[in-house]
């Protein structure tokens, strides 16, 4: 049965619109994933799961959208990380070669802000293993090598999430 939720899943992925940057839609795309990853977040929060094939797939799919993967990521705070810790833990899971790269680099995010560095490690070669040139994983690297303190994540997303919701909402 999970192989064939898997196929499933893999054809659902391919249906999805790519973006297309140098069109009138992109922004329009850019919303509905930031939307569809609030969707997810908020089904597997309430179940611990999620089902629906198709919003997986679009979620996967905007993730590899910069503006969508800051969003996912400025939506992590105190009261929330354990269970976006859980979510990105069970996505990766189910996450086909090709889409991992995202995923593994927020899940990586948020447990070096856990306190959890060689698990946010292992994540980040989960993700360059996944795509050797996803620029978040290679910047992630950089920022653990450096020491960074786990605090100026929350710091950077006080900073930046109001700017990502502005050019996505026009807030």
């Amino acid at each position: 049965m999970t192989d064939l939720l898997d196929i499933e899943l893999s054809v659902l992925l391919k249906n999805v619109e790519e973006i297309d940057y140098e069109g009138d839609e992109y922004l329009t795309l850019q919303r509905a994933g930031a939307l569809a990853f609030n969707d997810l977040f908020e089904t597997f929060t309430n179940e611990g799961i999620c089902k629906d094939k198709a919003l997986i797939a679009l979620v996967l799919v905007r993730l590899r959208d910069l503006q969508v993967r800051d969003y996912a990521m400025g939506l992590t705070n105190k009261e929330n990380i354990e269970m976006l810790w859980k979510m990105w833990q069970w996505l990766l899971s189910i996450t086909p070669a090709g889409y991992a790269a995202p995923v593994a680099s927020l899940f990586s995010a948020v447990n070096y802000e856990m306190g959890d560095g060689p698990l946010a490690s292992k994540l980040l070669e989960q993700a360059l293993s996944d795509d050797s040139t996803y620029p978040l994983a290679k910047l992630l690297r950089r920022v653990y090598a450096a020491g960074w303190p786990a605090e100026s994540f929350a710091t950077m997303r006080k900073e930046l999430h109001p700017k990502v919701c502005a050019a996505l909402f026009n807030e």
